[in-house]
């Protein structure tokens, strides 16, 4: 049984449309050349972030088109949705990005940009966004973000051309001092005849090629890792080796996303052209129930019906399944099927841990920690996007202790919510200033991208 939301629980919302960048990637594909830009006034942005809050969405990325085009909007954004309680980040190419309006944004409480670098090699990163000097741009907009307190991500956008570039490129990232690098396949147009015979397609071989640059540049420097854009679990195969790729998903399956573009328009998938209803007409909830198809497994591949990691694969890119084979229902193109695993993924706590929990291990519920109820269970957002289910007794006493500031032990939470216990610690849930959570997360081999419906 899926959970269905009553709303998303985080928005990516387009504050502009206008952009500096005609990248030949782009996920705007069905926007019209030379139409005029369309941006948010500062009154429609106040009503979608009271339209958001009443839903009770607990993250905001503002995105684009690029949003530093209107400066003036994602800065007093940012600093609106804070007041409101939602947390928020950043999507932006960082050719506008200064000194100056980072340190702006860095004070207005934004502590995290997603951006793109498509290579190490300037003449590739230039050719794939069309515009020569980019690179240096990106370069010089990552360090002064660095110097300004805020955390950068970096998206590369893997095609035929940069394919070989992925582990250079992760050490780049990492010497300039990005946090993660997330290697995404692109996704096609579904307005190309042939995508299999454009320079976006990646056969299976490259593909399991560009994880590999993925693993050996964490294993090098120490970057995390992972992409945007799921791939079949049954691609990795090696579910141990490629752990921090296992979680990923489908956003738009999963429920917890809606994307919204700067006219009021929504999607389930950045990737979409269509449309589920003008949020300033209909409002988030409609629209979100709208998509219902994308969260019921309505989309799912039938023929990886049976597969034990249905739940966390999803069957793949929805998106790209569309523009390779026609239907959203389809086979993503780098599916090998559901008996191609050869070394499934274990989740496996470290005996420590339960062995500190027998001896009275006291943990706190952090202040962080933010709640939504469901219909027979919570949403619990742990902190920035990354939201997870919990049943509804152990969410309430989550709360009570949060409120009281006290404590708790594995007597409070019940010896039979023991599993649960160990999930909630090791998905940051929780603390315990007795155990030491890095050691025994590493221990436990999970990854920062596993989806742990609790």
């Amino acid at each position: 049984m899926k959970n269905i939301f009553s709303a998303p629980t985080a928005v990516n919302l387009e504050i502009t449309d206008a952009c500096n960048l005609k990248c030949r990637h782009c996920y705007n594909f069905w926007r019209e050349e030379g139409s005029a830009t369309v941006s948010l006034s500062r009154d429609q942005l106040d009503g979608l972030l009271d339209i958001f809050v009443e839903a009770k969405v607990f993250h905001v990325v503002f995105s684009g088109g690029e949003p530093m085009t209107r400066f003036d909007i994602l800065e007093y954004g940012i600093k609106r949705a804070l007041s409101l309680g939602m947390s928020v980040s950043c999507n932006s190419n960082l050719l506008l990005a200064t000194d100056d309006n980072l340190a702006r944004l860095s004070d207005a409480g934004l502590d995290h940009i997603l951006t793109s670098l498509n290579s190490y090699d300037r003449e590739t990163n230039d050719y794939m966004v069309r515009l020569d000097g980019a690179f240096d741009k990106i370069v010089s907009g990552i360090e002064a973000a660095v110097c300004n307190r805020i955390r950068v991500s970096v998206n590369m956008i893997v095609a035929q051309k940069n394919r070989n570039h992925v582990y250079e490129t992760g050490r780049l990232c990492h010497r300039l001092g990005c946090q993660k690098l997330f290697g995404t396949r692109t996704v096609p147009s579904i307005n190309l005849e042939h995508a299999d015979e454009t320079e976006f397609r990646l056969i299976k071989e490259d593909a399991r090629h560009t994880l590999d640059q993925l693993v050996r540049v964490k294993k090098d420097t120490g970057i995390m890792i992972g992409t945007l854009v799921s791939y079949p679990l049954c691609l990795l195969g090696d579910l141990e080796k490629y752990a921090d790729f296992v979680g990923r998903g489908c956003p738009a399956q999963s429920g917890h996303v809606i994307s919204i573009n700067a006219n009021g328009e929504t999607h389930a998938c950045v990737h979409e052209a269509q449309g589920y209803g003008n949020v300033f007409e209909i409002g988030i909830k409609q629209a979100y129930q709208n998509m219902i198809k994308w969260h019921d497994k309505s989309y799912y591949y039938k023929e990886c019906a049976g597969c034990e990691y249905i739940q966390i694969c999803e069957t793949g890119c929805r998106l790209s399944a569309h523009a390779y084979f026609g239907s959203l229902d389809g086979k993503d193109q780098l599916m090998e099927g559901k008996d191609k695993f050869i070394e499934p993924y274990k989740l496996v706590y470290d005996p420590s841990f339960y062995q500190k929990v027998n001896q009275g291990a006291v943990f706190t519920v952090p202040r962080r920690l933010r709640f939504r109820k469901e219909d027979g269970y919570y949403l619990v957002n742990i902190r920035w996007a990354n939201t997870i289910t919990c049943p509804t007794d152990v969410a309430e006493l989550l709360i009570k202790y949060q409120a009281s500031g006290l404590g708790f032990g594995i007597d409070d939470i019940g010896v039979n919510n023991r599993e649960i216990l160990a999930r909630l610690f090791f998905k940051d849930a929780i603390e315990c200033s007795e155990l030491k959570y890095n050691d025994l997360r590493h221990k436990a081999g999970l990854s920062d991208s596993i989806i742990d419906r609790v």
